[in-house]
């Protein structure tokens, strides 16, 4: 008996932290990060400034990222640890998102908690292995793209008393599809 309700406290305790963001994130140089992103960086329109460049580490996963200006946007630009890209994310303002998209998100926000503050919002262009990683990349960057993509919303959110700051990812549709709790600690970083 003791043995089973020690496996269900295991069980209950992975999956509490498995929905915990421990990210962390630290500079690093052009010359660390892997030879195939290096191809796809050094490809990118030369009017993208301020290319700062990054290692990120959320509990076993690596991945690197390169963040930048680009025609007054922000992007952030991630792979995996074989210099795959992840996806694509550009700083955007809730204002700006399609009304039924944004609807729904905010549906979502006002009928689960009771106070929401959006903090940062990102519309995510997840990358499909069938795509070259140029063309995807500069698609993007040059508004042709014909990927939908997602909503990563990072917003202040209150239930019963409790505080929590979260990461939200909703569909293209504006459909919620999960979320996980930020530490403290590792979010100091994605203000950008």
């Amino acid at each position: 008996m003791k043995t089973k309700i020690l496996l269900v406290l295991i069980f209950i305790c992975q999956f509490v932290f498995s929905q915990i963001k421990n990210e962390k994130e630290e500079r690093i140089t052009e010359s660390e990060f892997p030879e195939a992103a290096i191809a796809v960086v050094n490809n990118l329109p030369d009017d993208c400034k301020r290319l700062k460049f990054y290692k990120e580490t959320d509990g076993e996963k690596q991945s690197f990222e390169v963040k930048f200006k680009y025609n007054r946007k922000r992007y952030s630009l991630e792979f995996s640890e074989d210099g795959v890209i992840e996806d694509l994310e550009v700083l955007t303002k809730f204002k700006t998102i399609n009304e039924e998209k944004k609807s729904k998100i905010e549906d979502y926000f006002k009928s689960r908690f009771n106070k929401y503050k959006l903090i940062k919002v990102q519309k995510q262009f997840v990358y499909h292995e069938k795509l070259d990683a140029l063309s995807f990349a500069n698609d993007i960057l040059n508004n042709t793209s014909t990927e939908a993509p997602n909503f990563e919303i990072i917003a202040e959110v209150k239930t019963n008393k409790k505080r929590d700051i979260r990461e939200f990812t909703f569909d293209e549709s504006g459909t919620f599809v999960n979320f996980r709790i930020l530490n403290p600690t590792s979010y100091e970083h994605v203000l950008y």
